[in-house]
């Protein structure tokens, strides 16, 4: 049954369904943090094991963006949405039944499968039916639901911890994935997507639920119809250099350490010298720290833009890696560590983990989005595969000090680029065609 009520509380409700894939994405992630330490002392598993059973999520997901780009411009975004919810319940069930490490990577390389299509789907489809001046707000609001997801993940590790319950932590994520999956069928299908597959009359009726036209709501081209191009023309279309700068953004996220320090905080803060039980409880204040930081996002992304929180994030963010490992160094760790990376994350979430699936929303033309911001997608899972996967051998040869101060090095180097080639694109309304460049100020 489709809702029937105003376009403005229809409006609400499609950004509210949608944003659960952000929640069932945060849990995605999040659990193998609580479920890994148990899941090592049962298994016995090495540190390359350890980060396999971390990565293997991400794998799936960098895997499947690339082709969920090209799905959702054939089907539409909420098919797309709607399947990966359902693939999602398979893999977490998989996950928690797992009788080895073998059925378990498989599982959590199904949810991965599932994350690639919703972390690309999920921000595109608010982007579409979001008002240019709150679409930094509405977006994020995906993002925090990620943080939420996370936090829950923490909390029900801390709850069944203690029992060494690790499998009904995976099956919990069972809940989002069915919330997603019915919510599908009260939303409408964005009307951007509608309109460039030529269902003109369909995408009027989409526009008229959410207020499109009425009290500032988003805009529709009033062109015809855009037929989506392959990806050798949407990179074309797009320009060379907002290709780049989509990509480059994707796996700078990353590379600065941010989602390694969610995966693996119960790992670190242990390793810090505080118990099993204190790293979780270490963590979910670090996830409490994070959900805050992205409220505070959501807040002043369209009021303060987005290349200050990225490039202001990026660089607190490498400050703070160079106090862990200066914490480490003179052997101040345990609760300075703990302080420390909640800092870190805090910075992480109020920066590059928020302003990047805005920005690359914003950054590319209608018929080049689809493709481009999975190809980015893609570059972006990718990118966090490999540093998942190499974080605990890299603890191993370089102590955690050494692998933070690595860290801060990206980082640093990051803010340094950015502040010289990221142009601001708040308030700017999405375009047919790729955005001009944007005059950047250089600091003197």
């Amino acid at each position: 049954m489709r809702p029937t009520g105003s376009p403005s509380a229809t409006r609400t409700l499609t950004v509210c369904v949608a944003s659960v894939g952000g929640l069932l994405f945060g849990y995605g992630t999040g659990v193998i943090a609580g479920a890994l330490p148990l899941v090592t002392a049962e298994y016995g598993l090495s540190s390359w094991v350890q980060g396999a059973a971390v990565s293997a999520a991400l794998l799936g997901a960098a895997l499947t963006a690339p082709s969920s780009g090209r799905l959702a411009d054939r089907f539409g975004r909420l098919p797309v949405i709607g399947a990966a919810a359902g693939v999602y319940a398979a893999g977490t069930l998989a996950s928690a039944a797992a009788i080895g490490t073998g059925s378990l990577l498989a599982g959590r390389f199904l949810v991965g499968l599932s994350l690639g299509a919703t972390s690309f789907a999920v921000p595109l489809y608010i982007s579409e039916i979001a008002p240019p001046a709150r679409r930094g707000a509405l977006v994020t609001l995906n993002q925090l639901m990620i943080t939420i997801g996370l936090l829950l993940s923490y909390v029900v590790a801390y709850a069944l911890e203690p029992a060494g319950a690790w499998r009904w932590m995976m099956a919990v994520g069972i809940a989002p994935a069915l919330l997603l999956l019915g919510g599908m069928f009260l939303v409408p299908e964005s009307p951007d997507w509608l309109r460039s597959r030529g269902h003109g009359e369909r995408a009027a009726l989409a526009a008229a639920r959410l207020g499109i036209g009425t009290g500032g709501g988003p805009e529709v081209p009033a062109q015809g119809p855009v037929r989506a191009t392959g990806l050798r023309l949407a990179c074309a279309r797009a320009g060379r250099r907002w290709v780049a700068l989509g990509l480059a953004i994707a796996v700078l996220v990353h590379l600065t350490g941010l989602n390694t320090a969610i995966y693996y905080a119960p790992t670190i803060l242990a390793s810090s010298g505080l118990t099993s039980a204190g790293g979780i409880v270490g963590s979910i204040l670090v996830g409490l720290c994070n959900v805050a930081a992205t409220v505070v996002t959501v807040l002043c992304l369209d009021r303060w833009g987005r290349r200050p929180l990225m490039i202001g994030g990026l660089a607190v963010m490498a400050l703070t890696a160079l106090g862990i490992t200066a914490a480490g160094l003179l052997g101040h760790e345990g609760a300075v560590t703990a302080l420390l990376l909640c800092v870190f994350i805090t910075a992480g979430a109020v920066g590059p983990a928020a302003v990047f699936w805005v920005y690359i929303s914003e950054i590319y033309p209608s018929e080049a989005r689809g493709a481009l911001m999975s190809l980015a997608t893609a570059a972006h899972w990718a990118a966090d595969f490999v540093v998942a996967t190499t974080f605990l051998p890299l603890v191993q040869h370089l102590s955690l000090a050494g692998t933070f101060a690595l860290y801060a090095a990206v980082t640093g180097a990051s803010a340094l680029g950015l502040a010289r080639w990221m142009p601001e694109t708040r308030g700017r309304p999405l375009t047919t065609t790729a955005p001009p460049a944007i005059p950047v100020r250089h600091a003197d």
